[in-house]
């Protein structure tokens, strides 16, 4: 790296620092310490819970920390939509393209029943693309939705994490 980059890069640093900008999991930071107190509730996908489900929650468990005695629970409302995109002369479809959104609601941890103390959407998109197999396109839907499920675990947690301060202590 040339000085004049370093040079830079410093001044960069120094005039967020001036801005008031902090880490978001910076110590002493309303996001640190959040973690581990957020118990993951349900996730609501229809009548029973599938491998989407299952990778949200397993996702969201790492990103916000085991909740050994949680403060909070989060509760999800998931909801998939699948659109056929690529379709040929045939009538084949040949791409699919996903939408996933997450509603979510976090509330005191009273019985699940407390008061609802933060809400907020996640929106992820991805796609896939269908082959001659069933059974490859049907690895193919599935590797999709494990990639959406991590997106929005993800933008979950972050979304959590930006608004930390606004909870109650």
């Amino acid at each position: 790296m040339s000085s004049c980059s370093r040079r830079a890069a410093l001044i960069s640093l120094a005039a967020l620092a001036g801005c008031g900008f902090t880490p978001l999991y910076g110590t002493g930071s309303a996001a640190r310490g959040v973690l581990g107190r957020i118990a993951v509730g349900d996730v609501r996908r229809g009548e029973l819970p599938d491998r989407m489900t299952f990778t949200l929650t397993d996702r969201l468990r790492e990103k916000l920390g085991a909740a050994p005695s949680p403060a909070y629970r989060l509760d999800i409302d998931l909801a998939v939509r699948e659109e056929e995109l690529g379709i040929t002369r045939g009538n084949d479809i040949t791409r699919y393209n996903l939408t996933a959104v997450a509603l979510w609601r976090l509330r005191g941890a009273g019985g699940g029943a407390g008061p609802q103390v933060l809400d907020g959407t996640a929106t992820s998109y991805t796609a896939y693309s269908s082959t001659a197999t069933v059974y490859s396109t049907r690895i193919a839907a599935r590797d999709a939705e494990v990639r959406m499920a991590r997106d929005l675990a993800d933008k979950i947690a972050i979304q959590i994490a930006a608004r930390a301060d606004r909870l109650p202590a």
